[in-house]
């Protein structure tokens, strides 16, 4: 494909990202969010109900590759993201119709249709990557992935605003969330429609994806499986904090939506700004180094948590710095690694893989988390002045997990990419 096709994709793709922002805040389809945790809280889900609900994403990455198998004739890498996008960004309107099912099987369903609607929308996201590292300089890529999540950060910041003043203002019920999945299906509609003008390099086409090619791409030795395994590992140590936060922030700090839409554009805007910040940083001194700095911060999160206070200036702080070394910090120095470890066969597969197995680690470490939960249930005591209860259990034992993971990955010898660029 001529640069100039690959500046006109790039271009197209900052916009499709602004959109699909948006689409994400008034859904939640993007690893959930404390809107789309707080419908389910609203539908009557106990602790281990949220703690399925939590590691749903999860489970839908694990077993994206199947469904991609299932798309093996297709040979455009846009046709089929176009195709999935089209079928499950509005039917997240499904949810809404939750409330009217009876009140011992409404949260349960409401969980399967997630799950659905989950798989088609990660199915795609090994072969966006695999699309999109087909239009990207990888001299650049920290810069350009900085630059497109900077405009993203810049449009999630008042869809924020305005979904928690909407779930506020129209009374938390049934008709404040089907006015928040209808927004976000209508934005959902618009991206699948932008992808109509994204290029893709023809000359590239093939069967979108090879099982048989993925058992390769993890057979071959390398930087690839050794950054895998390493994350994987990461990403079990953070999933054992469960969506516990925001279940803590909501059923014992009494947080109002707003307020917690407050805290979410405290995180998007530090993020926003930052993004840029580390992508450049991963450009000049490594993708793979600048990650290790990032882990080792997001590290003292979890202790941040286990101590926190219901203090507005004390949970706002600790949004910022989330947007600072996790949103902005470890996603996006966590994908230019990958983009640089892949291998340069079977790339799809590749990035499908990573997708399952890494996700497959986060499943495991929210229903670790549910258990954990349920076991200290009872829990209750008082630790100078903190209330010390099931949550910060679960905090603390993440944290302990944490540290762990980061000295293995602090450990492992990466070097350059092995695959010719």
């Amino acid at each position: 494909m001529e640069e100039k096709r690959k500046a006109h994709a790039r271009k197209i793709s900052i916009i499709e990202g602004a959109v699909a922002t948006v689409w994400g805040q008034f859904s939640g389809a993007f690893g959930g969010s404390s809107y789309l945790t707080g419908f389910f809280l609203w539908l009557g889900a106990s602790s281990f109900a949220m703690s399925v609900y939590n590691s749903i994403f999860a489970l839908a990455n694990v077993f994206q590759p199947f469904l991609l198998v299932a798309t093996r004739r297709f040979e455009s890498k846009k046709k089929l993201v176009r195709l999935f996008a089209w079928i499950s960004r509005p039917a997240f309107l499904l949810l809404i119709l939750m409330p009217f099912l009876a009140s011992g099987v409404r949260v349960w369903i409401a969980i399967t249709i997630l799950f659905i609607l989950e798989l088609m929308v990660f199915a795609v996201v090994a072969v966006w990557q695999s699309w999109m590292s087909e239009v990207i300089d990888f001299s650049s890529m920290g810069r350009y992935f900085g630059i497109r999540n900077l405009v993203s950060g810049a449009v999630a910041i008042p869809s924020l605003l305005i979904a928690g003043y909407l779930l506020d203002a129209l009374g938390k019920g049934f008709v404040a969330f089907g006015v928040f999945f209808a927004i976000g299906a209508v934005f959902g509609m618009f991206e699948a429609y932008i992808f109509k003008f994204q290029d893709e390099d023809e000359t590239k086409r093939g069967p979108v994806f090879n099982l048989s090619a993925m058992f390769k791409v993890l057979k071959t030795p390398g930087n690839y499986r050794k950054y895998l395994v390493g994350f994987a590992l990461w990403n079990f140590s953070v999933a054992l904090i469960g969506p516990y936060p925001i279940v803590m922030l909501i059923d014992k700090f009494k947080y109002n939506y707003a307020t917690l839409g407050v805290f979410s554009v405290i995180l998007t805007a530090f993020s926003t700004l930052f993004q840029p910040l580390w992508g450049k940083f991963g450009d000049k001194y490594g993708n793979f180094k600048m990650l290790k700095l990032a882990l080792l911060l997001q590290t003292t999160l979890a202790f941040m948590w286990f101590i926190a206070v219901p203090s507005i200036y004390y949970i706002g702080i600790l949004y910022a710095l989330i947007g600072i070394f996790v949103t902005a910090g470890v996603f996006l120095t966590s994908f230019t690694t990958l983009m640089e470890l892949v291998p340069s066969f079977g790339k799809t597969e590749a990035f499908s893989a990573f997708t399952s197995i890494t996700n497959g680690m986060v499943f495991v470490g929210n229903i670790c988390s549910g258990v954990i939960a349920m076991s200290f249930s009872k829990l209750n005591f008082t630790l100078w002045s903190w209330n010390v209860d099931m949550y910060r259990i679960v905090f603390m034992i993440s944290f302990i997990a944490r540290i762990l993971a980061t000295v293995y990955i602090y450990h492992l010898d990466i070097g350059k990419s092995q695959r010719s660029i």
